[in-house]
C-alpha cells in the first residue's frame, strides 16, 4: 500500500466516523437550542428590555495591562429579537482598540462556544435581576425630576404673564431646576 493509499484510507475511516456521529451531534445541539428557546420565551414575557453580559472565558494574556480577550454570554436584543446571546470581545483599553465577533443569538453561535457558556446562564439571570432593580430605582428618580420640570413649565404655561417677562421667568425656572438636579446628582 502506497503512502497516498494509506492517507486516503485514513481519511475515509475518519469521514465514516464523522458521518456516524454527526446526526447525534445535530440532535444534541437541537435539544440544547430548544431548552434555550424555552428560557428565552420566559424572559421575553417579563419584558425587561435590558442588556447584560457575563464572561465565561477570559483569555487575557496580561491582565492589568489594558488588554482584554473574553467570551461572554448575555441577554440582549439582536435583529429586533431579545434573547440569550454570545460574543467574543478583545482589544486594548490603552489604545482604545476594541473588537468583537458576534454577538449572535445563542442558537446562531458556534457550537463549542454555546457548550462552554451554559454554566454561566444562572449568572446572566442574576445580573439581569440586579440590573432591573438598579434601573428601576434610577427610572423612579428621573421620573420625579421630570415631574418637577413639567410642573414648573406648567406653571409658566398657565401664567397670565406674556412676552419677554415669561421668557426670563422660564429661563430662571429652568436654571433653578437644572441646578437642583445637579446638586442631587453631586450628593450621591
Amino acid at each position: 500500500m502506497s503512502s497516498t493509499d494509506s492517507k486516503i484510507a485514513k481519511i475515509q475511516a475518519h469521514f465514516q466516523t464523522l458521518s456516524a456521529v454527526a446526526p447525534t451531534l445535530n440532535s444534541a445541539s437541537d435539544e440544547l437550542s430548544k431548552a434555550i428557546h424555552s428560557l428565552d420565551q420566559a424572559l421575553k414575557k417579563l419584558n425587561v428590555g435590558l442588556t447584560v453580559w457575563v464572561t465565561f472565558a477570559d483569555r487575557t494574556a496580561n491582565p492589568g495591562d489594558g488588554s482584554y480577550n473574553a467570551e461572554q454570554i448575555g441577554y440582549t436584543k439582536l435583529n429586533g429579537e431579545w434573547g440569550l446571546a454570545l460574543r467574543h470581545v478583545w482589544g486594548d483599553e490603552t489604545f482604545d482598540a476594541h473588537n468583537e465577533d458576534g454577538p449572535w443569538l445563542f442558537s446562531d453561535a458556534p457550537r463549542d462556544m454555546r457548550l462552554r457558556s451554559t454554566d454561566k446562564i444562572p449568572d446572566v439571570i442574576e445580573k439581569l435581576g440586579k440590573e432591573a432593580v438598579n434601573t428601576t430605582k434610577a427610572m423612579q428618580q428621573k421620573t420625579l425630576e421630570v415631574r418637577d420640570l413639567a410642573s414648573a413649565i406648567g406653571q409658566i404655561a398657565n401664567s397670565p404673564q406674556s412676552g419677554p417677562k415669561t421668557a426670563a421667568f422660564f429661563q430662571s425656572a429652568l436654571t433653578a431646576i437644572t441646578d437642583a438636579g445637579a446638586k442631587k446628582e453631586g450628593s450621591k
